[in-house]
């Protein structure tokens, strides 16, 4: 009897996990292209923005942004994560208090990203990191 449920879970199993694969790697309309982690630093702090680029996202691709961390080392890289946020364009993404809805779709264009701070201390380090999945659009 225990075989049989065994190899009734087993079966269940496989087949979802087959059923998860097809439908999450293969989203009509979008194909993989490559994962991303986009790692910033700064060590100075000028009215309250510690980072502030520019990411541009090519034509023809998607990026689906899953996660997002940010925080501040002091100089024994002993981590804070006080009065901090990431911004995409005029959007916040991450705040240190507040979690916030992942993913998010950037279509192709240009985006400000901006780390920002209250918190004036000279002797930190600010960091940042994004990761996600690009896609090809597929025409």
């Amino acid at each position: 009897m225990k075989a049989i449920l065994l190899t009734i879970i087993s079966i269940l199993v496989f087949s979802i996990n087959g059923i998860c694969q097809s439908s999450t790697s293969n989203i009509k309309g979008l194909t993989f292209s490559k994962a991303f982690f986009i790692s910033l630093t700064a060590e100075n702090l000028r009215d309250y923005v510690a980072i502030d680029t520019t990411i541009t996202i090519e034509k023809g691709k998607v990026w689906n942004v899953t996660g997002c961390k940010a925080f501040m080392v002091n100089k024994d890289y002993n981590p804070y994560e006080n009065e901090i946020s990431v911004w995409i364009n005029d959007q916040i993404i991450y705040y240190y208090k507040s979690k916030f809805d992942m993913p998010i779709w950037l279509p192709a264009g240009k985006y400000r990203i901006k780390l920002m701070s209250v918190l004036r201390n000279k002797n930190l380090r600010f960091i940042c990191y994004l990761s996600g999945v690009e896609y090809d659009i597929d025409n």
